[in-house]
Formats: C-alpha cells, structure tokens, sequence
C-alpha cells in the first residue's frame, strides 16, 4: 500500500519524507524541477526543446508533444513527473523570454 501526503512543497511516501523544489535562473543549466530526500535524486530539467525527466544522473524519461515517455521509471520518477504536471512547474524550466509570450 503506497500512502502520499503532500503539504506545501514537502510530502511523505511510504514514510520517506521528500520536497519539490524549482529552481528557475538565466542560465538553463540552473534551471529544474527536483524531488530530493533522502536517497531521493529526481530532476526535471530542460534539454534541446523537450523537458527531460532523470534519476541518478540518467535520462529515464522524456517529454513529447504526445506525454511523457518513462523507461524504468520508478515510483518516485512517476511521483516528480506527476506533480510537475499537476503543479504546472513547466515555467520553472522555460526561458524567461518564453514566460513573457
């Protein structure tokens, strides 16, 4: 049984304590949505034109005009890519010139 309670940015599953941050800055290497705890290590960032989903420093998912596409993805990954959507966290990793449009 999988229990979620999400509270202000910082939430619970399982009885692992994680946050969502987003980083947004000028430069996109700075720029991600991240679900980080302990032994949680889960970004969103900004690649070519397309959000891309990691975990661990690997690229296990990738966003399309169609939705995301996971490979492996696990319940965390799933987790961060839901709550990206739901939040609408997308402006934290668009340019700032796109936010303006």
């Amino acid at each position: 049984m999988v229990l979620l309670a999400v509270e202000s940015g910082q939430g619970e599953l399982d009885g692992v304590p994680f946050r969502l941050l987003g980083h947004s800055a000028l430069r996109p290497s700075r720029r991600a949505v991240v679900l980080e705890g302990v032994g949680i290590d889960v970004r969103i960032i900004q690649r070519a034109f397309s959000p891309v989903l990691m975990e661990q420093d690997e690229q296990i998912g990738l966003s399309r005009s169609t939705g995301w596409e996971l490979l492996e993805a696990s319940d965390l990954a799933i987790l961060a890519v839901c709550l990206f959507e739901w939040t609408g966290a997308m402006h934290f990793i668009q340019t700032s010139m796109i936010r303006q449009l």
